[in-house]
């Protein structure tokens, strides 16, 4: 497979860590680490730097005791926080998430530093690959463009890296390839700072990507813009958005199932993905989808584990339809049941690709069956779908978790994510218009094809569907009303992204997450009584808390978020 990544196992043997902190893993060096001088002296030093770098995409890199729960590139267990997931398993197994979605969250839940190390090791290491390719420079004047699109690459990742900090904690400190005191205080405005970084990569990186997963102008300009949306700058977002949607690069697939699939991995929607490989010489999979790997049906699936992730009863009734094959609201009026195979509900065939159903094909593995689902309806009756491996996709051979791991990308950001984000600028400070064609392009391509029994790939209305009628239409009276234009582009990424990893960033910078999450609660709990331990969301909830050991080891210059 051509895929930067089967080298990384090598790139992590050679890595220089840029800085040290008193007390913290940031002073510990990495096994067989070699000096930076060493790594500096020739291209090879730099490129396993960097491509270390990269490595960090995909989460845990064994870097610290608290282990890969928490640290996927999904990021799913923070988005059981919100209204698309639970927890999921059983009663006791995984209680640190079922917090998330209890609304009671601790500084010490060890998930938080899991992810806060998993971040800032991804710091450490694009700060070492910017050192590097700075000393490379001073030896080797000549190779100018190299070592400047190299700290492009740096850089854009260091951005990358503090942005995901950002969407969790808020507040955190931003860390240079120059600093020397670590225990620095986080008061400072953080989205700015990525934005800099992130205009200071579009500067410096080539036009067009050198290898398979790595980023170039277009790619940081899209995050570029993603950061600005984040930050309330829709105009400035918006002609972000525009020059990625220009340049021509990019475009929506046929199939909305090629998203997640091996064959699929870096088509024309893929944006940005953490590259995965299994055929790499590792043989704990480490370099594979790592951090998804509990988030698979349980039971006599063919995954065999481990049953958490599991989606809503919320979410699956998201996915009805009208006769115009447009989304049923869901609201207080709402009463959430099992959606059946065979129901009478028309649905969006975006659910059946989704998430899992009982007596529904699961990719080209038969039908799913509740033996799958662990806990036996503890916390409903859907599996998680995307970012499963079909059967015939190559996996980790032997190990409880063999066919867990597998060489399928984590997207990122892709062409439809970037649409939809779009779509939300033009609705605050564009056209109506161009938001409405936005999201048609998304359902157009929705209804393109649905889960077969003889393919993962059929027509929706193909004989051979017997579980479920499909629907899905566009939006064909035009936009004039605002607010109803923004709620349909919301709604929209709901139904697109579910399970992707944005939910629950999306509802906290929409502003309206207590509201979701009070009114989904209030549904939920009715069938999933687990939730009826919980806490009633509140102010702080706006925010996750910042792990009390990282309070501790700054000396206390980090402040806790408000609330905790």
């Amino acid at each position: 497979m051509n895929k930067y990544i089967k080298h990384t196992f090598i790139a992590i043997c050679v890595l220089a860590v840029a800085f040290a902190c008193k007390d913290s893993y940031l002073d510990t060096p990495p096994q067989a680490a070699l000096a930076g001088s060493t790594l500096a002296s020739s291209k090879n030093g730099v490129n396993a730097t960097l491509i270390a770098s990269y490595k960090s995409l995909l989460g845990w890199t064994g870097n610290d005791a608290e282990g890969p729960w928490g640290t996927g590139p999904s990021n799913w267990e923070f988005n059981i926080a919100a209204d698309e997931t639970h927890k999921g398993s059983e009663p006791g197994d995984g209680d640190t998430w079922l917090t998330f979605e209890l609304f009671q969250w601790s500084p010490d839940n060890q998930t938080f530093r899991a992810r806060w190390v998993a971040d800032y090791e991804g710091i450490v290491r694009a700060n070492s690959a910017i050192n590097t390719a700075k000393a490379y420079l001073a030896a080797n004047p000549t190779e100018k463009a190299y070592a400047d699109a190299t700290i492009g690459e740096a850089t854009f990742l260091r951005a990358f890296f503090h942005f995901e900090a950002y969407k969790i904690w808020k507040n955190v400190p931003y860390y240079y390839e120059t600093d020397t005191d670590f225990q620095k205080a986080n008061d400072q405005p953080v989205l700015p700072l990525v934005i800099k970084d992130l205009e200071a990569a579009i500067a410096l990186l080539p036009a067009n990507k050198t290898a398979v997963g790595r980023v170039d102008k277009t790619i940081a300009t899209a995050y570029l813009g993603k950061a600005k949306l984040y930050g309330g700058d829709y105009t400035g977002a918006l002609a972000a958005f525009n020059t990625v949607i220009n340049s021509g690069k990019y475009g929506l697939v046929d199939s909305f199932y090629d998203n997640f699939s091996v064959a699929g991995d870096n088509n024309k929607e893929s944006i940005f993905a953490a590259q995965t490989s299994v055929n790499d010489g590792d043989g704990n999979g480490n370099n594979s989808n790592y951090g998804e790997r509990l988030a698979y049906p349980h039971g006599d699936s063919p995954y065999g584990c481990c049953g958490f992730k599991q989606p809503t009863y919320d979410l699956a009734y998201a996915f009805r339809v009208d006769t115009k094959g447009l989304p049923i609201p869901v609201d207080a009026s709402t009463t959430l049941k099992r959606i059946e195979a065979g129901a009478s509900d028309v649905l969006d065939p975006r659910i059946d690709y989704t998430m899992g159903r009982t007596n529904v094909p699961y990719l080209n593995w038969g039908v799913h069956k509740d033996s799958w689902i662990r806990g036996q309806g503890y916390m409903g009756w859907y599996s998680p779908k995307k970012n499963a491996s079909a059967n015939g996709d190559q996996t980790l051979s032997g190990g409880w978790a063999g066919t867990q791991l597998s060489n399928l990308n984590v997207e990122l950001m892709r062409y439809a994510d970037l649409l939809l984000m779009a779509a939300e600028c033009e609705v605050e400070v564009g056209s109506l218009a161009t938001a409405q064609k936005y999201v048609n392009m998304i359902r157009k391509r929705a209804g393109n094809t649905a889960q077969g029994s003889s393919s993962i790939k059929v027509a929706i209305n193909a004989p051979e569907i017997t579980w479920a009628k499909y629907n899905v239409g566009t939006y064909d009276v035009a936009w004039t009303d605002k607010v109803a234009a923004r709620n349909a582009v919301r709604l929209e990424r709901k139904l697109e992204l579910a399970l992707e990893g944005h939910r629950v960033f999306d509802l906290q910078r929409w502003g309206n997450y207590l509201e979701v999450a009070t009114a989904y609660t209030a549904r939920e709990k009715k069938v999933v009584p687990v939730l009826n331990n919980g806490s009633a969301p509140s102010a702080k909830n706006l925010v996750f808390p910042i792990p009390s050991s990282e309070v501790t080891r700054s000396g206390g210059k980090i402040k806790q978020n408000d609330g905790y």
